[in-house]
């Protein structure tokens, strides 16, 4: 038996707990390493953690003359709560995000993209609402912008969907196509439609380039002939008034929306 648990159970039944500043923690085994953290803090922003908190005492131990605090998983680092499929690495990165947003010091967290990556990854899987979207925003900062192949694997992985189209739209205006890397990341399908759009893309290109420097032209110099029209001055190139410039993007988001509907 551990002495702090037993000194735990001993002080337990001589003074009461104050509700508010009396610390709960809980046990965790992460990998082959133990994490004691305060239980109010998880239960107090996560369904998971708090459904996990709520789950019946065992008794068992109590049978053997064991303490409570023994019994109960999470209680001691004798029966700690495992969590399965979480680094040790991805998990202290997750306690430093969400410790320093507590304690309004976010910005002072030290922590680099990656790990703010294992940070989404955690609070998504463990729905801490307001930590994920801490963990959006750093995960991709003006100073430090994830790829657009990288975004959009996140993206479509942990749902978030304001994520999806500025990725695509990078992806399908780009001058190179995707590399054979990238399209294993991004997935058989979504490469297909991608190289789909971009096709359309490079058409609807063509076809400008055609109008702008043929058709279009064809019509200037046949003005040129006519007495009903006044002759261009010799700055004037073309009669042509440009297209607006948003008219490719808009097409290229409306192609994109039908495509992967977004």
């Amino acid at each position: 038996m551990e002495y702090s648990s037993v000194l735990e159970s001993t002080i337990s039944h001589r003074w009461s707990k104050h509700p508010e500043f009396y610390t709960h923690t809980v046990t965790f085994l992460v990998e082959d390493q133990l994490f004691r953290v305060p239980r109010n803090q998880l239960a107090a922003e996560s369904t998971v953690f708090t459904d996990m908190f709520l789950l019946p005492k065992g008794d068992s131990g109590m049978a053997r003359g064991q303490s409570d605090s023994e019994t109960v998983e999470g209680e001691s680092g004798m029966w700690p709560v495992a969590l399965e499929g979480v680094s040790k690495e991805e998990f202290v990165s997750f306690l430093r995000a969400l410790m320093s947003r507590q304690h309004a010091k976010i910005e002072g967290s030290g922590l680099s993209q990656a790990q703010w990556i294992s940070v989404l990854q955690l609070s998504t899987m463990w729905e801490f609402k307001e930590l994920r979207e801490v963990a959006i925003l750093y995960s991709d900062l003006p100073s430090r912008p994830l790829g657009p192949v990288s975004k959009f694997v996140l993206a479509s992985k942990y749902g978030i969907r304001r994520w999806l189209l500025p990725a695509l739209i990078e992806l399908a205006e780009r001058s190179w196509p995707l590399s054979l890397e990238e399209g294993h990341r991004i997935g058989f399908e979504n490469a297909l439609k991608l190289a789909a759009v971009r096709e359309r893309l490079r058409v609807a290109n063509t076809m400008d380039w055609i109008e702008d420097n043929f058709i279009l032209k064809r019509r200037d110099d046949t003005s040129k002939h006519s007495d009903e029209r006044p002759k261009p001055s010799k700055h004037q190139k073309s009669t042509w008034i440009p297209k607006d410039k948003d008219d490719g993007n808009r097409l290229c988001v409306s192609i994109l929306t039908k495509a992967f509907d977004l």
